[in-house]
């Protein structure tokens, strides 16, 4: 027999939204959600009936879901009611299955196998029913031990035979489900591999990680409970059907009335209970706002004496929550009880016309007691159906936010048959370039042309904005121009392949990210298969090599999660070992210092120009008493090459360089005054 659902309704997590979409599926996935996030279907819920045939409906384990606080803002936990018409929900279902179809094709032997498990225990829960009627009237009613021992033995075969396939299809439905849901989180982080930079740029970080996160666990909800809360639900209740119509057809008609009936209660309250819900969501968001704001003043709160006006404060709004909460549970639990007392006058109806059909002779006592054990079995699986929609319905609307992942054009992709890119030796050419930053109306980069020798240490100078650092990111082919080109040796980058063109670069930026592993493992990452020679000679290079055997573990030390574990200027030398080790015929370093006290940027300043003897050294850079010692400083402006030149060429050239130096000498000196006064 079929589950027992329980009489309370589970609540659903809500699934991030999608945006963009304008057909019809997608826009009522949208109205939903905001109608007040996900909420629970309306489901029939029938007094418990013992049922040996079917394991315990899987417990709603949503409570488990803690998902961080910057992708939801409100808090889910609360039971909410929302009832979803036929034609949304086969929507949410045909965009759900529409996304997982391809998955399940890798695994047909696994769907074969969970199919054949649902479909025998949907013929068992069906003959356990039907068996009634010949127990009653043709074992019992004539008394014949025989007929009756050979119903229960066949009943118990089986049951053994349908528990076995069902733990044997379970297993194989688990691992069905997990190797879907591993597919689609590899197939998202594969795709955010080769997205390009301009994505990451647009991109909020928790708009990507929620895809990780709240949406997979929405799809994942659907995947995993899909065999069991919908599938054989779904068998069930037309195999009830069919035996009912079998059984008595006239008594079939009035007990399928079961279907309108239930909705007639959903439709008049829901309205209500989903703005009652509402109002306790705000309510609940305005409590939360009133404590945070508490708890970042208490210094003024205090200072103030202000605690009996803050106690004021949030009294008003908590008896107001009170009352929108109580509102709200009282209708919700109204919208479902409509349901039971619905069902429950149906079923007396149904009750009343079998017995009386029964006593007429009309049908026989095993056929009623079969029909009303067959109507349970209809209003069970109603109820399961009923309770797997808002979960569909929150999966579809995850699906279609991965999908907007997964749309993402990937760019900047090798050419077919490209070369590879021999190392360096001549010069890097910009040749008319032209870029702009995608949604930006000006140009960083205007007509530019630009030519740099190898074997100097150049400096990339000039106002914010200007356009330094978007000259490395087009050097390393994070972007392309969107006019002209970009040449090494006077081979067009965008033609030869980017694994051949970065084999020759090592790059350090500002913000150095080192990864959760060890020392040995965040330098090695420079290259792949560098030795512990190679790593220990690039830690000597970059001046950390002491500080490292200084430590309990060495090379072995984990850095910590961002590296959080060093300071800021040791984070910089891992990175600069993590280059060297690389050994690099280019060197591109953007604001690799300007993050760092003076003492710790001088330092490292002159372990950069050590390291630059013998290769090329790109240096972007707003600090100016950095680029002093360069072979060559070339001052940018508004996308443009506007001076170039030795330190002391430009300085007496009074252009712009002069300008920006005087400034930046003016700034030290105040700054050192003001420290000055700080210390009288």
């Amino acid at each position: 027999m079929a589950n027992t659902p329980s009489n309370k309704t589970p609540s659903t997590k809500k699934g991030a939204s999608g945006s963009g979409d304008d057909d019809a599926s997608s826009s009522t996935e949208k109205e939903l959600l905001r109608k007040t996030a996900a909420g629970t279907a309306a489901a029939p819920s029938p007094p418990v009936k013992p049922s040996p045939a079917k394991p315990a409906p899987p417990p709603d384990d949503d409570d488990d879901d803690d998902e961080d606080d910057d992708w939801e803002d409100d808090d889910d936990d609360d039971e909410e009611l929302v009832v979803f018409t036929a034609r949304e929900a086969a929507g949410a279902f045909a965009t759900v299955t529409r996304f997982v179809r391809p998955y399940f094709r890798n695994y047909k032997k696994a769907l074969t196998f969970v199919c054949l498990g649902l479909l025998v225990e949907t013929l068992f829960n069906v003959i356990m029913p039907l068996s009634l009627k010949f127990l009653i009237d043709d074992a019992l009613g004539e008394e014949d031990f025989g007929v009756l021992m050979w119903i229960l033995s066949a009943l118990a075969v089986a049951g053994i035979v349908t528990s076995l396939v069902s733990v044997w299809y379970e297993w194989w439905d688990a691992r069905l489900s997990a190797a879907v849901i591993s597919d689609v989180r590899q197939k998202l982080f594969d795709h955010i591999q080769n997205l390009p930079s301009s994505f990451f740029a647009r991109t909020k970080r928790g708009e990507i990680l929620s895809r990780f996160s709240v949406d997979l666990s929405a799809f994942e909800n659907v995947v995993t409970t899909l065999a069991n809360s919908a599938a054989l639900p779904a068998l069930e209740l037309v195999a009830g059907i069919i035996l009912m119509l079998y059984l008595n057809w006239q008594l079939a008609v009035v007990a399928l009335l079961i279907f309108p009936i239930t909705l007639i209660g959903p439709r008049i309250l829901t309205p209500k209970a989903v703005q009652a819900n509402y109002e306790q969501k705000v309510n609940e968001s305005g409590i939360l706002g009133l404590v945070q704001e508490n708890i970042a003043a208490q210094a003024v709160v205090k200072a103030f004496s202000l605690q009996r006006r803050a106690l004021g404060w949030f009294s008003v709004r908590n008896e107001t929550t009170r009352q929108k909460i109580a509102s709200a549970t009282f209708l919700s639990s109204m919208v479902e009880r409509t349901v039971n007392i619905s069902v429950l006058l149906l079923h007396l109806v149904v009750l009343a016309l079998g017995a009386y059909l029964a006593t007429k002779g009309q049908i026989t006592i095993g056929t009623f007691v079969t029909f009303e054990s067959a109507f349970w079995e209809i209003s069970y699986n109603i109820a399961h159906l009923m309770h797997f929609v808002p979960t569909t319905i929150q999966s579809a609307a995850a699906v279609r936010h991965m999908e907007e992942l997964l749309d993402e054009p990937t760019r900047g992709a090798d050419r077919p048959g490209a070369p590879d890119l021999p190392r360096m030796t001549n010069d890097i050419t910009f040749e008319d370039v032209t870029f702009g930053y995608e949604g930006s109306t000006e140009p960083v980069l205007e007509d530019l042309n630009l030519k740099i020798e190898v074997g100097k240490s150049v400096a990339i100078v000039g106002p914010s904005g200007s356009g330094k650092s978007t000259l490395l990111n087009l050097i390393l082919r994070l972007y392309v121009p969107n006019e002209g080109r970009v040449t090494i040796d006077g081979v067009d980058i965008r033609k030869v392949t980017r694994e051949s063109l970065r084999e020759g670069m090592a790059v350090v930026f500002q913000d150095n990210i080192l990864f959760n592993m060890s020392i040995r493992e965040n330098i090695r990452l420079g290259k792949e298969g560098a030795t512990d020679k190679e790593v220990i000679e690039a830690a000597k290079k970059a001046e950390i090599h002491r500080f490292i055997m200084s430590l309990p573990q060495k090379y072995d030390t984990q850095v910590g999660e961002r590296g959080d574990t060093l300071s800021g200027g040791q984070r910089q030398r891992m990175a600069i070992a993590r280059a060297i080790v690389r050994d690099p015929s280019l060197l591109l370093l953007d604001e690799a210092t300007s993050a760092l006290d003076q003492t710790t940027e001088a330092a490292i300043n002159r372990t950069l120009l050590r390291l630059a003897k013998g290769r090329t050294m790109l240096f972007s850079t707003h600090r100016l008493t950095s680029v002093v010692d360069m072979d060559e400083i070339i001052v940018i402006d508004r996308g443009k090459v506007i001076e170039r030149g030795s330190h002391d060429q430009l300085l007496a050239a009074n252009g712009l360089y002069r300008k920006l130096w005087d400034d930046q000498s003016h700034a030290s000196h105040d700054d050192d005054d003001d420290d000055e006064d700080d210390d009288d």
